[in-house]
């Protein structure tokens, strides 16, 4: 197996350095998503295996056509200008010649490869359109850059077609000796006449030169030191005389060596893996993966929630905690029950902020974990945010429960507002009111259904959410029901006019 892009694999060098550095202990949805990045950086890399490689020889040449950009191809004595009509004549050429291998270039001081050498003519054709002189900075005529970029070409012999005006430097014999020792085969097509012509710019005015005298550009016969020149005759039989200037050449005996090879490409595979493990890093379903390596004794704490649920069944708080906080990945399961068990330790505090990074799309759930919040608040005697959650709770749905608690926190509110001296939700009377917000025993009626984990009083277990976590009535509330005030019913009502999709 060998990679067609193995340069990528250095990203992989970095990747293990922050690996190996780090500190900070991941979690497993982490540790899967660098797996899933390495699988990418594969893929990316191209994996193949090699089948064979064939060589063969093609009755055909390698071209390479040199198209002048400079801004003297502006002149129109040739119709509708130099540079329109060579580019006529290249796409003729292009579509008459079916077989040989052609690159082009555009230049102007710099030469600039606008399509590698290949046989597909079509590309060659979207290249040559793509190429917009006008937004080129530079405007002169370089040719000895141009040769020493067609020298680069791996060919042994180089056949140039070079459509210019041959700008206003003259050829010497070093660029013509250049020119032989690299085996460049020049054939010059003179896109321009002996008369010349002046040129305008792109604000349609004539170009002069810093004497204020009009510049007036002709064909540069020393280009004819190069090769063979074929002056412009209309497109057709320029193109013409092109073709049979190629069928000259010596190397069309010998044909175009062309090297190919067969691969089958392997990128699929890691493609495949990298998905596989970015799946697992974002969904829950990366939990049954742990499941399932524990079930082939690998080490993993998959067994730690179920433990905790037998503890917090049995009432052991403290050890439920233990469990609880060794559970690596987090879920919004766990995380449930250990807010629940803080509850129950009487930690409203750290029961609340966990409760509070807590995030789901679930209305159900999310209207239980504003009515856990709204307990805690209640503990700790701070009605007014309790009553803001439970109020926030009912605008995801009725329930009775917490319909009762709202009524309750607003019943405490009221009374200590109405007493002087007892403002303070740290004192006495607040920790009055706390001890009144007792949890009871009391199982709801046998017609309402169990919920799982998911309930923001069960911390895992399958009893109702009410169950476990609980406010209830006062000795005083209990004897006889108070009825709803009318302030209770605004602050719900105004929940409901402010709601903006609650889910």
């Amino acid at each position: 197996m060998s990679f067609l892009n193995a340069y990528f694999l250095w990203i992989l060098l970095p990747l293990a350095v922050y690996l190996f550095r780090g500190k900070k202990k991941q979690s497993l949805q982490q540790y899967l998503r660098w797996v899933a990045l390495l699988f990418l950086v594969f893929a990316i890399a191209r994996p193949v295996l090699v089948q064979h490689s064939n060589k063969e020889t093609l009755p055909a040449h390698s071209i390479i056509i040199a198209l002048d950009l400079s801004v003297s191809m502006n002149a129109n004595d040739i119709k509708p200008s130099r540079e329109k009509a060579s580019r006529e004549t290249i796409k003729a050429l292009l579509e008459e010649n079916l077989y040989d291998q052609i690159s082009l270039i555009g230049f102007t001081t710099n030469p600039l490869l606008l399509s590698p050498s290949t046989t597909d003519h079509k590309l060659v054709a979207m290249a040559l359109d793509a190429m917009k002189s006008e937004y080129l900075l530079t405007k002169g005529t370089k040719l000895k850059k141009l040769l020493k970029k067609v020298a680069q070409f791996p060919d042994q012999e180089k056949i140039l077609l070079l459509f210019s005006d041959g700008g206003d430097e003259q050829v010497d014999e070093a660029l013509v000796d250049f020119a032989n020792e690299s085996n460049i085969k020049v054939l010059v097509i003179a896109m321009a006449t002996q008369s010349g012509s002046t040129i305008s710019d792109k604000n349609e005015e004539v170009l002069k030169d810093k004497a204020g005298h009009i510049v007036v550009s002709k064909f540069n016969s020393s280009v004819g030191a190069l090769g063979k020149v074929v002056p412009f005759e209309g497109v057709e039989s320029t193109v013409s005389n092109i073709q049979k200037w190629i069928e000259e050449q010596k190397n069309l005996e010998d044909g175009v060596t062309r090297e190919s090879h067969n691969y089958f490409e392997l990128f699929f595979i890691p493609t495949f893996l990298a998905l596989l493990f970015f799946f697992l890093s974002a969904t829950r379903f990366s939990l049954k993966v742990v499941a399932l390596l524990a079930l082939l004794n690998i080490p993993l704490q998959a067994g730690n929630l179920h433990s905790a649920y037998e503890h917090y069944e049995n009432e052991e708080y403290t050890a439920t905690l233990e469990e609880l906080s060794d559970i690596e990945p987090k879920t919004l399961e766990s995380q449930l029950a250990l807010g629940n068990t803080y509850y129950k330790l009487k930690k409203y505090k750290k029961a609340k902020s966990v409760f509070k990074t807590l995030k789901s799309t679930n209305p159900k759930i999310k209207q239980q974990l504003l009515y856990a919040l709204g307990n805690c608040e209640a503990k700790m005697a701070y009605y007014e945010k309790a009553k803001n959650y439970y109020v926030k709770a009912l605008q995801l749905g009725e329930d009775n429960d917490t319909l009762h608690n709202l009524e309750l926190v607003i019943f405490f509110k009221d009374r200590d507002s109405s007493k002087v001296g007892f403002t303070n939700p740290n004192s006495a009377q607040a920790s009055n009111n706390t001890t009144e917000l007792e949890e009871t025993e009391e199982e709801k009626p046998s017609s309402r259904k169990d919920e799982k984990s998911g309930s923001s009083g069960g911390g895992g277990s399958k009893k109702n959410k009410n169950s476990t976590v609980k406010v209830v009535k006062s000795t005083e509330a209990s004897k006889s029901k108070r009825e709803m005030s009318s302030k209770a019913y605004d602050l719900i009502n105004e929940g409901y006019i402010r709601e903006q999709k609650p889910w």
